[in-house]
């Protein structure tokens, strides 16, 4: 029997849909929990004998150790160790993209100059910097997720109180990250992207994360987004664009798989009319979200066929189909401004039952590639 490894410091259930897909295959799991230090958790014996890992520890710190040491003992991780540490870090990836002529949003980004974070004398001269970028301004930590710690700045007042409460943390280590708050049409994008050792570069699905409220400019699922799944093989420019967006991150790498996140710039386009079917497809998701909340003590497993249900009616009903058609027809209008990635995505409750692509195929189809 063919085994893999699997690295984790949660098990939720993106790694239980790894489990089956791995069953359904008939691949052995090797299950690696690890937690702080990671060393002491992941030593070589436990690697012996595995092809392939899958690294999908939630912590990026964690990520990061266990994709080094893992590489470290000549084995194949996915993700790789670079594309780990590029996805963990908002300003290298901007700065690849940026460097190589991927659109992305006008950013700045200011390393602390004290162990607390910036002196006072430097708060004048950080916030002109800042303001070149013109309110509104959002501020992100460096290393975050899930929306956490995103905040919209609309004066000058309001920038130096956060430069002033910006210190080092786990989330953002090192320095103060502001980039231009983009006019977006009330949803952003979420592309996943893959490469096998016997392919090329492609994309595999892809959601848009609509806002359920025209006041709130996130659009992350954690906070309340909606899922909408995108006909991809409509929009040619979007495949394009996401493919070299992806190449650029994965450069080097034989295997791997991103999730890509862009932005459309909506200055100039009307999208007023999304609003109209949101309250309805809001109300019809929250009936997913209870479900999730209601079934979430249990082993997934157990309740994936009461979801995959959810989202059908969810997805046949008659706001989701028009409000699916005018998300295709604003994008036809829309630039894309790309600005993150993500080695370790979820995708078992909304990336895949809105797209209908499971992403853990993918990951053992990396692991055949590479087991034979």
């Amino acid at each position: 029997m063919n085994r893999v490894g699997l690295v984790y410091d949660k098990l939720t259930s993106d790694e239980e849909e790894i489990m089956l897909e791995a069953e359904r295959r008939g691949f052995q799991l090797r299950y690696l929990f690890v937690k702080n230090p990671v060393q002491a958790y992941l030593p070589s014996s436990k690697l012996v004998d595995l092809p392939v890992v899958f690294n999908r520890c939630e912590s990026k710190s964690r990520a990061l150790e266990a994709g080094r040491i893992i590489e470290d003992n000549g084995i194949p991780v996915v993700n790789p160790f670079k594309v780990e540490y590029l996805c963990a870090d908002k300003i290298e990836t901007l700065k690849l993209w940026f460097n190589n002529g991927i659109n992305t949003p006008r950013w700045v980004y200011v390393s602390f100059t004290g162990r607390d974070g910036f002196l006072d004398s430097e708060i004048e001269d950080i916030a002109d910097e800042v303001e070149k970028l013109g309110y509104p301004i959002v501020v992100k930590p460096t290393m975050g997720s899930w929306g956490r710690g995103v905040v919209k700045i609309d004066d000058r007042c309001k920038l130096i109180e956060a430069l002033r409460n910006s210190h080092p943390s786990p989330i953002n280590p090192d320095g103060f990250f502001a980039q231009e708050y983009v006019e977006k049409p009330g949803f952003d994008l979420r592309i996943l992207v893959g490469l096998k050792p016997r392919g090329s570069i492609r994309v595999l699905c892809g959601i848009a994360r609509i806002s359920p409220s025209p006041k709130e400019f996130r659009t992350n699922t954690h906070l309340g987004g909606i899922p909408l799944g995108l006909k991809l093989d409509e929009n040619s420019k979007i495949v394009k664009e996401a493919v070299d967006a992806g190449r650029i991150l994965l450069d080097g790498c034989k295997w791997g798989v991103i999730a890509l996140d862009a932005m459309p710039d909506a200055r100039g386009v009307d999208y007023s009319m999304i609003y109209r079917y949101v309250p309805e497809c809001n109300n019809l998701f929250q009936q997913i979200r209870r479900l999730v909340e209601e079934n979430k003590q249990y082993r997934y497993r157990s309740w994936k066929h009461l979801l995959e249900d959810a989202f059908l009616k969810y997805k046949s009903s008659e706001a989701y189909i028009k409000m699916e058609a005018i998300v295709h027809e604003i994008l036809e209008s829309c630039k894309l401004k790309w600005h993150e990635a993500n080695s370790r995505f979820d995708y078992a409750v909304n990336t895949r039952n809105a797209s209908g692509f499971n992403p853990a195929e993918f990951y053992l189809d990396i692991a055949e590639d590479l087991a034979y």
